[in-house]
């Protein structure tokens, strides 16, 4: 685009970055390109008329945040008083649950090294699921036979009520086999 007049003639568009030196470094001083847009200055933030610097506002602003979440704003701070004790009985009704089933477990060592076990297995499944992840056609692959299988289980089993309700007493059942032990 051709630079507008007042760039040809030394005074720089507000769009313009600045006067600078010319090429040779003969001390001429040359224009800045201008793309011919006459833009508007962007409006003032308000800080320079207080008197205040960027960093002044920010250290304000971040006064009054730890201010207000230590409760010296004036308003009492009993809200997270009650939540915190509500959250102590929790986990002290949790922690009486935990002992008494520990407590009701005759060998220990099978079950902490199942759950071992199971963590371990859980995170290398992790693993696996994401080495395929990264392989280029089978996350796509995959989601397409996630889709249909979701379908025909849709179709196959909740679609009817003859067959939803046969599903639902299937799930009952299995339910009821894993509670019986």
């Amino acid at each position: 685009m051709a630079p507008t007049a007042r760039a040809a003639t030394g005074a720089a568009s507000p769009a313009a970055p600045a006067i600078g030196k010319g090429e040779g470094g003969n001390g001429k001083a040359v224009a800045a390109r201008s793309v011919g847009l006459d833009l508007p200055a962007l409006p003032s933030l308000g800080l320079a008329a207080q008197g205040q610097t960027r960093a002044a506002s920010c250290k304000r602003l971040e006064r009054n945040v730890v201010a207000v979440a230590a409760g010296t704003a004036g308003e009492p701070a009993a809200a997270p008083t009650v939540a915190n004790e509500e959250l102590t009985e929790f986990l002290n009704a949790l922690k009486q649950e935990v002992r008494m089933h520990w407590d009701g477990i005759e060998n220990k060592f099978a079950m902490t090294t199942l759950a071992v076990t199971v963590t371990l297995v859980m995170w290398s499944a992790g693993g696996v699921v994401s080495a395929i992840d990264r392989l280029p056609i089978v996350p796509r692959l995959m989601e397409v036979v996630g889709i249909g299988y979701s379908g025909w289980f849709a179709y196959r089993y909740l679609l009817f009520k003859p067959d939803r309700d046969a599903f639902f007493a299937k799930v009952m059942e299995f339910y009821e086999d894993i509670i019986s032990g």
